[in-house]
């Protein structure tokens, strides 16, 4: 005869099938954003970085956008750099910083046409050039900051902006913190449904007391929030193999 279960306990089986299925599809291998990933809305955000940048596409300017490594920069100027580019009077020019980008800058020639925009992303990286070779980056870009809007992404907590106060330079400078309890769990919840044969809102295999505790340590670090989940995920699903 067939032993007979409660229906707690047939749900706790189904559980542990289901992790059994998941092991070995750790879906938050990847701690940075990825093209299965659903870009949460930092609408307030966006708004007040893309009103900066308007302001320099018009005027011209430089814009210095902050953050801690992942903290989610460069994924919220991606989301702006497609809103601009429904602009046709704009071209955006994008680059991750490197000394040998120094050339390409200054080799740009000003469309009258159409308003630039350059993106220099890791721009903490002039710290590879001497001093001399900075200030030339920094005469360059403020030169340049005349008739082309110049927005400058780096995670140094005193970066170039502190040059340019100190040389009297005008900039806008903006600041991103870590995302809302609840844009956390979102990024979380779209990972795990990536490996769902059925989408939901829940955030299983990780319990609610689980995610409070991830979300603490990551202090809303998106980077942190999921190389947390990887570890979380990988221990709950092969403890049961």
């Amino acid at each position: 005869m067939f032993k007979s279960f409660d229906s707690k306990t047939i749900n706790s089986i189904l559980y542990h099938i289901f992790l059994l299925f998941m092991a070995g599809s750790n879906p938050f291998i990847s701690i940075t954003y990825s093209n299965d990933d659903v870009v949460v809305d930092r609408v307030n955000e966006r708004i007040e970085v893309l009103i900066l940048i308007n302001e320099a596409i018009g005027y011209g300017g430089i814009v210095v956008i902050k953050g801690a490594p992942g903290t989610g920069k460069s994924t919220l100027l991606g989301t702006i750099e497609k809103e601009l580019k429904k602009s046709s009077n704009v071209e955006i020019i994008k680059e991750e910083f490197t000394p040998a980008v120094y050339n390409k800058i200054r080799n740009i020639n000003i469309n009258t046409s159409k308003r630039l925009v350059v993106v220099l992303d890791d721009f903490n990286n002039i710290e590879m050039l001497d001093n001399f070779n900075q200030q030339r980056v920094i005469d360059l870009l403020y030169n340049l900051g005349q008739k082309a809007a110049i927005i400058l992404v780096e995670n140094r907590i005193e970066g170039v902006e502190k040059e340019l106060e100190k040389q009297n330079k005008k900039f806008k400078r903006y600041e991103l913190d870590g995302l809302s309890r609840e844009d956390i769990k979102q990024i979380i919840i779209n990972r795990l449904n990536t490996v769902r044969s059925t989408k939901s809102e829940s955030l299983e295999p990780f319990t609610q007391v689980e995610y409070e505790k991830i979300y603490k340590k990551s202090r809303g670090n998106p980077r942190i929030a999921l190389l947390i989940c990887s570890a979380l995920y990988d221990q709950k699903t092969n403890s049961i193999i």
